[in-house]
């Protein structure tokens, strides 16, 4: 199976980024990421006119990016120029000097194509039936409702960071109240042109682009979140979102950068891109926010990697597990065990497990537990928990990161002293009924991990009838249970929930007396 290298590149208004996958069969991964904050659109919103400043910059960029491109030896290469150089008057000067120093085609997208492959970067990567994807760019901003998956309306605005912040404040980046309130309404004015189909039904609005991912990572900073930086499918209330903007408002550009983190080439426009998402939430009336780390070059990506534009055939989170189980082995590998643990949880706990929710976290755990990820080498296993908090989960919220985490560990029979000093901060993050949930998960997968260890590997017969479940192994090449079974041993289990079971191990074939395997 041939290794193929790809190379996305995007010309955005702010930074151009390249990022370069490697793909072989189903697998990929990320093999060279690069950003570069060339701002092609500085200066030209009074004329339209990409200035040469701009386009030098933009040059040494591509130069950079071709270089790398060389030494990777890239098989395939996407080039895509979005807001700045489609607005610009001089947009076909731009595009042959530029092309000078990068010898491949760049193509300017159109807003309706911008706005797809945004939405198709979200929907390969999170679960997503109804809702509004926007993304924020430097010059531009897309908005996309999706109805039953199914991208249906989308448009293009003229609200961009960098955009608004060179139109509408003198001081760059430290806007006084005039300033504020008149660009408040500049933004609202335009929001309202947008197509009222985008506001017939909005369950959920997804956010995408690096203002929005700024915005993430500060909220995560100001609340000292276990889980930071990881900024995809993070949630945020409009409350936090409010007070971020307030506390950005008020400091200098040296400040934001030295106290919130925040790169200098995006300090300045981060006021103008906060109002901006903020009041997109109350076009849509929305009390909360979801990031995508996901968007255009993911888009791009994804379609490369189906051959199609179709919508992804499994849940992003199914196609994650596939992903990570063939990474570190094989995912047939896991399939009993996914199975048996299945088996179990439905037989005893039919109400839980008729969610399609508690079905994929207990199939994750699983899955995982069952590949060399689970005994990846640390010096001590309770740190085994961060490995899969900082994997890509695509599909998995956060607090469904954590669950498959810390049910991974607690299945490992740690002390309970030890996982509590080690995860506290991450338990904390979870519902009194997510942590119960996490007990049963670990206790189902100790389960069905011990129960195929007693069947040798092979797929026990398992029955359950109010307290007992009886676990048979079938014997070596046994394809019928008509005959008489041994019971072994019984053993009590406690599954948490207050539910106890006892257990019945059984044997086809076997003389009393014999103990279990597992």
């Amino acid at each position: 199976m041939g290794l193929e290298k790809v190379a996305i590149i995007d010309i955005g208004s702010n930074s151009m980024r390249l990022e370069i996958l490697a793909r072989r069969g189903s697998d990929y991964w990320l093999v060279e990421k690069q950003k570069e904050t060339a701002r092609i659109s500085s200066g030209m919103y009074n004329e339209t006119l990409i200035t040469r400043e701009s386009l030098d910059r933009a040059k040494a960029a591509l130069s950079r990016f071709s270089a790398l491109i060389a030494f990777h030896r890239v098989d395939h290469i996407r080039c895509v120029a979005t807001s700045a150089v489609r607005d610009a008057r001089n947009q076909s000067e731009v595009l042959e000097e530029l092309e000078t120093v990068l010898p491949y085609k760049i193509e300017v997208l159109s807003g309706e194509e911008e706005a797809f492959y945004s939405y198709f970067g979200v929907k390969n990567s999170l679960d997503l039936n109804d809702g509004v994807v926007f993304d924020v760019g430097g010059g531009s901003t897309e908005c996309i409702s999706v109805q039953k998956g199914q991208m249906e309306t989308a448009c293009t605005l003229p609200l961009g960071a960098v955009r608004l912040t060179e139109l509408f404040f003198r001081k760059n980046g430290s806007p006084n109240t005039r300033e504020w309130k008149k660009l408040e309404k500049h933004i609202d004015r335009t929001l309202s042109d947008a197509p009222s189909s985008l506001l017939s039904s909005v369950p959920r609005l997804v956010g995408v682009g690096g203002t929005v991912r700024q915005l993430a990572r500060i909220s995560q900073r100001m609340t000292k979140y276990p889980l930071y930086p990881i900024v995809h499918e993070y949630e945020m209330s409009k409350k936090e979102i409010e007070k971020v903007m307030s506390a950005v408002r008020e400091m200098s550009l040296t400040q934001r950068s030295e106290v919130l983190g925040i790169p200098r080439d995006r300090a300045d426009i981060l006021p103008a891109g906060i109002l901006l998402i903020s009041r997109i939430m109350d076009l849509f009336r929305s009390d909360s926010l979801t990031v995508s780390q996901q968007g255009l070059r993911y888009g791009l990506f994804m379609e490369y990697y189906r051959g199609s534009r179709s919508t992804p055939p499994e849940s992003p989170a199914n196609l994650t597990l596939r992903r990570m189980s063939r990474k570190y082995g094989r995912y047939r590998d896991s399939r009993n065990q996914r199975r048996l643990a299945m088996m179990i949880g439905r037989a005893i706990f039919p109400d839980i497990f008729s969610s399609p929710v508690d079905r994929t976290l207990l199939t994750a755990v699983n899955t995982l537990s069952a590949t060399s990820l689970y005994y990846h080498p640390v010096t001590d296993s309770s740190s085994i928990g961060p490995l899969f908090l900082e994997e890509d989960l695509q599909g998995f919220t956060h607090p469904q990161r954590v669950m498959v985490a810390l049910s991974l560990i607690r299945s490992r029979n740690l002390q309970e002293q030890d996982f509590r000093k080690n995860m506290k901060p991450f338990a904390d993050m979870l519902s009194p009924e997510q942590s119960n949930r996490v007990i049963l998960y670990s206790r189902l997968t100790s389960l069905a991990r011990e129960a195929l260890l007693f069947a040798g590997g092979r797929m026990p017969y398992v029955s359950y009838a109010e307290p007992f479940l009886m676990i048979t192994d079938p014997g070596e090449g046994s394809d019928s249970h008509d005959h008489a079974s041994t019971l072994l041993q019984t053993t009590e289990k406690d599954l948490g929930k207050g539910r106890n079971i006892v257990v019945q191990w059984m044997r086809y074939g076997k003389k009393p007396g014999e103990t279990p395997s597992g």
